[in-house]
C-alpha cells in the first residue's frame, strides 16, 4: 500500500474526487440548513472513498486493484463511500446519543440524528451490493473470454 494507512491530509490528486463526493452527498454549509456546516471533513470523505475502494477490491470476488481514480463506476464508488460515511457518523451518534425527558413529559434526543437514516442505509446497501456484484461479474467474464484460443479464430 503506497498511501498511509491513516492519512493526515488529502493528497491534491484526490481532492477533486473528495469535492465531487461532497457535492453528491450535498454536504455543504448551504445545504445543511440547521447547522450551516460541512458535516464531514475532507479527510473523512477521502478515507470513506479509500475504504469503499478497498471493500470493492477485496470483499467481492474476483480481487481487483482499482484506485479511487480507476474504479469503473463512479456512482457505485459514491454509494460505497456514502455507506462508509453513514457508518462513521452512525457509530459517533450511537456513542454520543442521549435521550431524556423533562418534568413536563417532553422527550429530547440529543445527537440522535442517524437513526432516521436506517431505511436509506438499507436501500443504499442493497443497491451497492448489486452494483458491485454486477461489476465484478463483468470483470470476471471479460477475463475469461480474453484467454481462450481456438483454431477457428482465424477463419
Amino acid at each position: 500500500m503506497s498511501e498511509p494507512f491513516l492519512p493526515t491530509e488529502v493528497p491534491s490528486t484526490y481532492q477533486p474526487y473528495v469535492n465531487r463526493l461532497r457535492a453528491w452527498l450535498g454536504d455543504t454549509p448551504l445545504q445543511n440548513i440547521l447547522e450551516q456546516v460541512e458535516e464531514s471533513t475532507d479527510l473523512e470523505l477521502y478515507m470513506a472513498l479509500q475504504d469503499a475502494v478497498t471493500e470493492i477490491n477485496e470483499d467481492f470476488d474476483p480481487n481487483t486493484a482499482w484506485t479511487i481514480a480507476t474504479v469503473p463506476s463512479w456512482s457505485t464508488l459514491c454509494s460505497g463511500a456514502a455507506l462508509q460515511v453513514l457508518q462513521m457518523k452512525g457509530i459517533l451518534s450511537a456513542r454520543n446519543s442521549l435521550t431524556y425527558q423533562d418534568a413536563g413529559g417532553v422527550t429530547v434526543s440529543d445527537y440522535d440524528r442517524y437513526g432516521r437514516y436506517t431505511n436509506l442505509f438499507n436501500t443504499l446497501i442493497n443497491r451497492y451490493y448489486r452494483a458491485v456484484t454486477s461489476i465484478k461479474r463483468r470483470v470476471n467474464i471479460d477475463a475469461c473470454y480474453g484467454g481462450v484460443e481456438s483454431e477457428y479464430s482465424w477463419v
